[in-house]
């Protein structure tokens, strides 16, 4: 009896191991499960995050009207520079449209030399001064019909409608070449204005423009044709309000 109750003992602990290794074992599988789970939910977390994130930062202002076909999406500074840009030009343009639309004296030029030539010259004539401005006009229809018979150097017009002869690039008649319409204006009507500003402001005084020192030498009904013809075209610029 002494003996068998060892014997009873020693296959109750070896039960009682076998069921704690399985308890352990199990244990093991439960906490494994557990961090796969947490893990999971984890990473899940994160990818919800990620995706508020990226659509916070790319707002629809900012998605490119031509991601349809393939454009993807633009940087939104650059957007709001070219918006900037595109707002500049168009304000510019409004402007000019706006200056060109309130400028009674380009429109009385049009109305006068339209087809003509110097029609490409209209807006920088109105800018010169008034008085300034109707010579330019006056003289240029006498001097050259507005464009129509005036001097060319190689083939190019010089965009000399007033018979000048300054000394910039001279053709071979001595009459000044110049390189664009806004030059002309500029170099011819700023000698008017000198004239001008001298009182030399009536067609009789600016015969000077025609005969230089004195028109002693030159045929007196063409002198007073050109007074008359000046005169004229003069008049009807000095008529706009």
């Amino acid at each position: 009896m002494s003996d068998e109750l060892p014997k009873r003992l020693q296959i109750s602990w070896r039960r009682l191991g076998r069921v704690g290794k399985n308890k352990l074992i199990l244990l093991t599988l439960i906490l494994i499960f557990s961090m796969g789970l947490f893990f999971y939910s984890f990473s899940q977390a994160s990818t919800d995050i990620n995706t508020t994130l990226a659509s916070k930062e790319i707002s629809p202002d900012v998605i490119d009207p031509l991601n349809k076909i393939g454009k993807g999406i633009i940087n939104d500074n650059k957007l709001e520079k070219k918006i900037t840009l595109v707002e500049k030009s168009e304000n510019k343009k409004t402007k000019k449209e706006l200056k060109n639309k309130d400028n009674p004296l380009e429109k009385a030029i049009l109305s006068l030399v339209s087809g003509h030539p110097i029609e490409m010259m209209a807006l920088a004539i109105s800018q010169q001064e008034k008085t300034v401005a109707s010579f330019l006009v006056a003289i240029a229809m006498k001097e050259s019909s507005w464009g129509e018979h005036a001097p060319s150097k190689n083939g190019k017009d010089c965009y000399n409608y007033w018979g000048y002869k300054g000394g910039i690039n001279p053709t071979e008649g001595g009459y000044s070449c110049f390189e664009t319409p806004e030059q002309a204006v500029e170099v011819v009507g700023g000698r008017l204005k000198n004239l001008v500003d001298k009182g030399i402001n009536t067609p009789e005084k600016l015969l000077v423009w025609k005969c230089g020192s004195s028109c002693a030498s030159h045929n007196q009904k063409d002198v007073r044709k050109w007074v008359t013809d000046v005169t004229m075209y003069n008049e009807k610029m000095n008529k706009i309000n």
